[in-house]
């Protein structure tokens, strides 16, 4: 793989991101200020279960064999 660091395909912080995303999302209202959506960022980031976590770390190797046979373009991840 001649460019693997730039494949959006293969950076599973991004999966990780829209869970966070979603879990502050929830919150309502939305945040009053900066510091309470850094506060809520930082819980959530917390609270999201490891088994998320290992399910990103252990789909890498689906996702390079993907990444490989679509010739570095777009795959389902």
């Amino acid at each position: 793989m001649l460019w693997p660091a730039n494949s959006p395909d293969l950076n599973p912080i991004k999966h990780m991101w829209d869970e966070l995303c979603r879990r502050v999302q929830q919150h309502h209202p939305p945040p009053a200020n900066l510091g309470q959506l850094l506060q809520w960022l930082q819980q959530e980031w917390n609270g999201v279960p490891r088994a998320f976590i290992c399910n990103l770390i252990h789909s890498m190797r689906q996702q390079c064999v993907e990444c490989l046979a679509h010739n570095g373009g777009h795959t389902r991840y």
